[in-house]
């Protein structure tokens, strides 16, 4: 009788144990979840910023290509 005794509490031992852990696995399954939608969004963003650097750099060279214009027309006229 003893012996059932102490099988049945390492039993409800093991089985709060895999509880635990199920639990643990869980909540890991969630963050890691979290962490991909984070990144997802980060990737997002960094697209749209190197898209957005991009239409920049365009704009800045037409501007130097008519500070350029602008200059050598002084120029003739000077």
């Amino acid at each position: 009788m003893d012996l059932l005794k102490q099988l049945e509490a390492k039993m409800q031992a093991l089985v709060h144990q895999r509880n635990q852990l199920k639990e643990e696995l869980d909540a890991l399954k969630a963050a890691g979840a979290a962490g991909d939608q984070e990144l997802q969004s980060l990737q997002s963003r960094l697209e749209e910023a190197l898209a957005e650097k991009a239409v920049l750099e365009k704009d800045r060279e037409a501007v130097k290509e008519q500070v350029a214009a602008i200059l050598r027309a002084l120029e003739a006229l000077g």
